[in-house]
């Protein structure tokens, strides 16, 4: 017998319509205005109305509309076309060509330009390695749909790179060492390359085995007296200042669906894993990150409550909600527990009342603190076509999985 407080199959199907609703109309904005015709790839930059307002390349987002492109093409018949297709293998051809630095040496090669100018010229360098990370993703992601092995052999090189770079010796990214700044441990470092590993790795390889459950293990190390810290000493300490009481819910979300997708794979039999996850990673954030008196998710906080140092600490973002849907949607369907559904629904409202368009189309991204468009671009060095996406399309595979389970109970 179901239990009352279940979502009804009637809910369940009409919260995927929106979602679906959304993937449809979401993907149909970035198909008519982001496709470079003349040089390829993407254009990041646009209106409200898809108008171009900076043709600069932003090469995270190259990379990740190509991943985006090509994990719909292999998922979601909607998007099995010749256009989307075509699309992705311009945007592929168009970082292999433009993006890595191949005029450095060694590991070094595989170093990605952040931006590039339309027609493919370096623009801007960051000393972060967050561009080959989606790089490397994009190409993996494509070496699926054509079987190319070139692709999967320099997605992996990519992956190796980082892994280097983050765990033994970084001087390849630039970043000048400074006497007076300790070395540190941030989240986002096995964060990401715990997401490549679930996506690029075999669990029987070196590299699996190497590197997986210490990113698991590091991550559980920044849950700290019951929030998440960004930044960690290297001994996995608190960091004087407001570095080390730094915090950013969504992110700590995010790695929440990282972490139950790392348990779904490869440890599902451990139920103090999952729970581990759920508490510090799912509900504790979404708990303090929430605006208790607007709504929505703060972008930053302070620990202790302090000033946060960035100025837009308290505006809401579309990425960090796009991730609590995931999050607290895989944490309904692996526990079918009433409390994550009643946290999805609470991100859910709140979303689809703030950051989607009356007149369809891809999402609003920036709003203020009382929920209102603080900036009506939809596309941006920051902005492009990934996260909504990305969470519109696990949001639709995630309840096709609860709706199966429910008609096979």
């Amino acid at each position: 017998m179901d239990n009352p407080s279940d979502p009804s199959p009637a809910e369940l199907q009409s919260v995927r319509a929106a979602f679906q609703k959304e993937l449809t109309d979401g993907m149909q904005f970035w198909l008519a205005h982001s496709h470079d015709e003349k040089y390829g790839g993407f254009l990041n930059c646009l209106c409200n109305d898809g108008k171009v307002y900076d043709t600069h390349k932003y090469g995270w987002f190259q990379g990740r509309q190509v991943w985006t492109y090509a994990y719909l093409y292999q998922n979601f018949e909607e998007f099995h076309t010749d256009q989307v297709l075509q699309a992705a293998k311009s945007g592929l051809q168009f970082i292999r060509d433009h993006l890595p630095m191949r005029h450095l040496s060694g590991r070094a090669q595989r170093r990605c330009y952040f931006a590039v100018t339309q027609d493919g010229k370096p623009y801007r360098v960051q000393r972060k390695p967050f561009t080959e990370c989606f790089y490397a993703m994009a190409l993996f992601e494509m070496f699926k749909i054509t079987g190319d092995a070139s692709l999967k052999e320099e997605a992996l090189s990519v992956l190796d790179a980082y892994a280097y770079w983050m765990t033994e010796d970084a001087s390849d990214l630039g970043a000048p060492v400074l006497e007076g700044q300790p070395p540190l441990s941030r989240l986002s470092v096995p964060m990401m390359l715990l997401n490549m590993i679930l996506l690029m790795v075999e669990p029987d390889s070196e590299f699996f085995a190497k590197h997986a459950k210490s990113c698991v293990e590091q991550i559980f190390k920044h849950s700290q007296d019951s929030v998440v810290l960004e930044v960690l000493s290297k001994d996995d300490k608190p960091v004087e200042g407001s570095e080390g009481r730094f915090m950013n819910p969504g992110h700590a979300i995010e790695a929440g669906w990282f972490l139950m997708e790392y348990w779904r794979r490869f440890e599902p039999s451990n139920a103090e894993l999952l729970q581990a996850i759920l508490d510090k990673f799912v509900v504790k954030p979404l708990e303090y990150g929430w605006d208790p008196e607007h709504g929505g998710l703060f972008y930053f906080m302070d620990k202790d409550g302090c000033p946060p140092v960035a100025l837009e600490w308290d505006m809401k973002l579309w990425w960090p909600h796009c991730e609590a849907l995931i999050a607290c949607l895989m944490a309904y369907k692996h526990t079918g527990s009433e409390q994550h559904w009643q946290s999805f629904k609470k991100v859910f409202d709140y979303c689809f009342k703030h950051f989607a368009r009356k007149d369809g189309q891809e999402w609003y991204g920036y709003l203020n603190r009382q929920g209102d468009v603080s900036q009506t671009l939809i596309g941006g060095p920051y902005k492009g076509c990934f996260h909504t996406v990305r969470c519109w399309a696990f949001c639709v595979e995630l309840l096709d999985s609860v709706i199966k389970e429910r008609q096979t109970a």
